[in-house]
Parts: structure tokens; C-alpha cells; sequence
């Protein structure tokens, strides 16, 4: 029956034909791979590795792998305090509501502002419990990870079990062993898991975890220049117009006092 529904082309169509054309085998030989300088000296050690990542460049800058750990942790700052700081809100307007219904208030002004302290004083606080968290949860796992990625000199699901182990047990050292446990075991499962996403997904385009870091290493410098060329641009325009009117008030480039007294 299947046989007859589906057409000989479209059984062709369905069959993988790597064999007869070569055309869409992910390579690494395209300009873009090309330029990837991930070329590291034959003597170096896994420390000596890792010590670069603390040190910075010619130009002052923070290694790729730091720079990516501080992007994470800045994003998890931001997304874990508007994350917190809008559910501790909204659970402080509905208990504002259901604790004032028959609260007598001097006027509405006045059950306003009440209002809004509650809801922003819950705001500040939920956005500084979740903040701090998940930043350090998600700061932690991508630094061990990291570290660990940098030392051995290559990328594994490793890295991603022991971080998450490490992690998961660091955020729940308050509760003792068996916080410890249960914290590093779920540490561990979400390790393997985030582990194994990124590395099919690393799979499928064709790139290592070097090459990711490398180029947004090198997007961010890039975005840095432009930003630098463009305040540079707007100074020069700045003291363009300056000079300006100091030629049409004073003279020609100052060389005259003809306009000073006026």
C-alpha cells in the first residue's frame, strides 16, 4: 500500500544520497574556517592553558572564554531579575487587593501609593533573589565547564557533568549533605542534558565550541571598533564645528583679533 502512495521519486527524494553528490557535506575548508586561528603550541600544558584564559591581550582585553563567561553572568542578571521582580509583584498586587479590601484609606491617592510600594519593594526584592541565583548558578557551570574544555584542550559531555555536578551542589550547600546530593545529582542530569543538546547542535552546523567562542570573541572586538570609530566621528564633528565658530568670531584660525572685541 505504501509502495503505491508514494511515487518512486519521492522514494528518491526521501533516501539520503550522500553518495551522488557531495554538495551539502558540511567542510572546513570555506574562507570563514579559514580564518579560525585555533592553532595551540605543541609544548603547552593544560595549566599553561588555563592561566591564559586570566590573562589579558595586547590591547587590554579579557580572553574569549572569560568574556563568554561574563556575558552569561550578565544575562542571567537581567533576565533573572525581570523574571523575579515581575512574579514577587504580581503575588504583592493580589495580596494587596485581598488583605485591603475593607482597609479604610484617606482617599484612593492614598491606597495608590500604597500599592505601589508594596509592588515595588516585592519587585526589588524578587529581582535580587533571582538575580544573584541564577547568576551564580549559571556563572559557575559555564566557568567549571570551561575551565575544564580549556584544560583537556577540547570539547566533551564532561565537561557539562562534572559543571553541572559542581554547580548543582554549590546551590544547595546551605542544606547539607543530602541537599548536596540531591542538588548535585539534578546538577549533573541537567549537565548531561544542556551537554548533549550542544554538542548535536555543534554537530549538525558543522563548528566546535572553539570556533563559537572565537567568533564571538571576535564579533565583540568588531562591535567594540565600530563603536569607538563612531565616537571618534562624532568628537571630530564636534570640534569641527568649534573651530568653526571660533574662525567666524575670532578670524581666520585665530591668526587675527579683528572679531575679538565683539
Amino acid at each position: 500500500m505504501l509502495r503505491k502512495v508514494l511515487k518512486p521519486t519521492t522514494l528518491c527524494a526521501l533516501w539520503p544520497l550522500d553518495f551522488l553528490n557531495d554538495n551539502d557535506k558540511l567542510r572546513q575548508d570555506t574562507p570563514t574556517e579559514q580564518k579560525v586561528d585555533l592553532s595551540t603550541l605543541p609544548e603547552e600544558t593544560g595549566w599553561d592553558r588555563l592561566k591564559r584564559v586570566f590573562e589579558a591581550d595586547d590591547f587590554g582585553e579579557v580572553s574569549k572564554e572569560l568574556l563568554t563567561v561574563l556575558h552569561v553572568g550578565g544575562m542571567s542578571l537581567f533576565v533573572g531579575g525581570i523574571y523575579g521582580g515581575v512574579v514577587h509583584s504580581r503575588v504583592a498586587y493580589v495580596n494587596f487587593m485581598k488583605n485591603n479590601q475593607a482597609t479604610a484609606f484617606t482617599d484612593h491617592l492614598e491606597a495608590k501609593k500604597k500599592l505601589q510600594d508594596a509592588v515595588t519593594k516585592s519587585f526589588g526584592k524578587g529581582a535580587w533573589m533571582w538575580s544573584w541565583r541564577l547568576a551564580s548558578f549559571t556563572m559557575s557551570f559555564t566557568a567549571i565547564s570551561t575551565g575544564i574544555s580549556v584544560y583537556r584542550g577540547k570539547s566533551g559531555i564532561l565537561e557539562y557533568v562534572v559543571a553541572g555536578l559542581f554547580s548543582g551542589t554549590l546551590y544547595k550547600w546551605n542544606m547539607g549533605p543530602r541537599g548536596w546530593v540531591v542538588g548535585g545529582g539534578l546538577g549533573a542530569v541537567l549537565g548531561l542534558i544542556a551537554g548533549g543538546a550542544t554538542l548535536g547542535l555543534l554537530s549538525l552546523t558543522g563548528m566546535s565550541m572553539d570556533e563559537v567562542r572565537y567568533w564571538q570573541y571576535h564579533w565583540q572586538r568588531e562591535r567594540q571598533n565600530y563603536t569607538n570609530k563612531g565616537i571618534a566621528e562624532y568628537l571630530a564633528k564636534e570640534e569641527d564645528e568649534v573651530v568653526q565658530h571660533h574662525n567666524k568670531r575670532v578670524g581666520n584660525s585665530g591668526k587675527t583679533l579683528e572679531n575679538v572685541a565683539e
